[in-house]
């Protein structure tokens, strides 16, 4: 499903509007040749410095290997209007490459397919009202882009919030195994929630 989800968002792409703000993901240099030839295989532009209004991200390398916590920064991002996320890569004890190191470098090149994938919504989408109330604690943000609405729903604290399934019922779960939205809830004391660090992207119908 997850690469259903991106297959369609890129050919949606290819008749996009034109862009009419950035949003970048990307390394600070300077960087190995491994590196920035499988950065740029991915997706991912390397610049000296971050560009004005990104956010910039150095991490451990063992954090680097966390996908969701890496989503979780770019997905943050994306909700306070940011123009993209670059990210410092870790040193490593060995002094080797980061592609040396396939969980963590797969990691990173994933949010960079997802980031990608979602790219021109973030870039051409116009901002729109929520379709439903946020859950209380999470922040989201909504787009309209080739007819279709997407959310972003951000679950950015410690606990668990708590979710009206129905306001799921209509939406497409995207980048993620079940396209049912409301099967990535969890059980909690007040029903189903969305989970502490949880990402969802949500997509409407035409």
């Amino acid at each position: 499903m997850r690469k259903i989800a991106a297959v369609l968002l890129a050919l949606a792409a290819a008749c996009a509007p034109e862009p009419s703000r950035d949003f970048e993901l990307g390394l600070i240099g300077p960087v190995g040749p491994g590196v920035a030839s499988a950065a740029r295989a991915a997706g991912l532009t390397i610049r000296e410095a971050a560009p004005e209004g990104a956010d910039t991200r150095s991490a451990g390398a063992e954090r680097m290997a966390d996908w969701s916590d890496l989503r979780l920064h770019v997905a943050r991002a994306a909700i306070e209007g940011r123009t993209g996320v670059f990210f410092i890569l870790p040193k490593t004890a060995d002094a080797r490459e980061l592609t040396s190191y396939p969980e963590e470098w797969q990691a990173l090149a994933r949010v960079a397919r997802e980031t990608a994938a979602i790219r021109p919504v973030l870039e051409a989408g116009i901002e729109t009202a929520l379709p439903f109330p946020a859950p209380a604690g999470a922040a989201a943000r909504a787009w309209r882009y080739q007819g279709r609405l997407y959310v972003l729903l951000v679950n950015d604290g410690e606990a668990a919030l708590p979710v009206s399934p129905d306001d799921l019922r209509p939406w497409r779960a995207l980048f993620e195994v079940r396209a049912d939205a409301r099967d990535l809830l969890s059980p909690c004391p007040e029903g189903r929630c969305l989970p502490a660090g949880r990402v969802l992207w949500l997509e409407g119908r035409l």
